[in-house]
């Protein structure tokens, strides 16, 4: 989802991006590979809160607010969506520039991207 993200905000927006979580499973080593492939696919601006940890009202507020909103939107690893891992405590979503969940034209730009990775390998 990041290589996605990453090269989708690329093509739409700012290039900063909040990722956080709530701690849960997983956490710290989610963002260390998310920011990484983020960072690889030219996001420069990447926002991690102290120890990763913001609920995910927090971050919508904090795309809207930080640095007079400039962030493209927030990755934010968090159960209550897409559950996974060892006793679903695990998930992951992204919120946009307003901080409201992803809408439809940015996930059908998401899986276009991801789809043209997967064909030119």
């Amino acid at each position: 989802m990041s290589h996605a993200v990453g090269s989708t905000s690329m093509d739409t927006c700012s290039d900063s991006v909040i990722v956080a979580g709530d701690g849960r499973y997983f956490n710290s080593e989610a963002i260390q590979i998310i920011c990484r492939v983020l960072a690889g696919n030219g996001v420069s601006n990447i926002w991690v809160p102290k120890g990763g940890i913001m609920s995910t009202p927090a971050v919508s507020a904090a795309i809207r607010n930080q640095e007079g909103g400039q962030a493209q939107g927030g990755i934010i690893l968090t159960a209550s969506h897409n559950p996974g891992g060892p006793g679903e405590d695990f998930g992951i979503k992204y919120n946009e520039g307003y901080g409201q969940p992803a809408g439809e034209e940015f996930t059908d730009a998401v899986r276009a991207n991801r789809e043209r990775q997967f064909r030119n390998g």
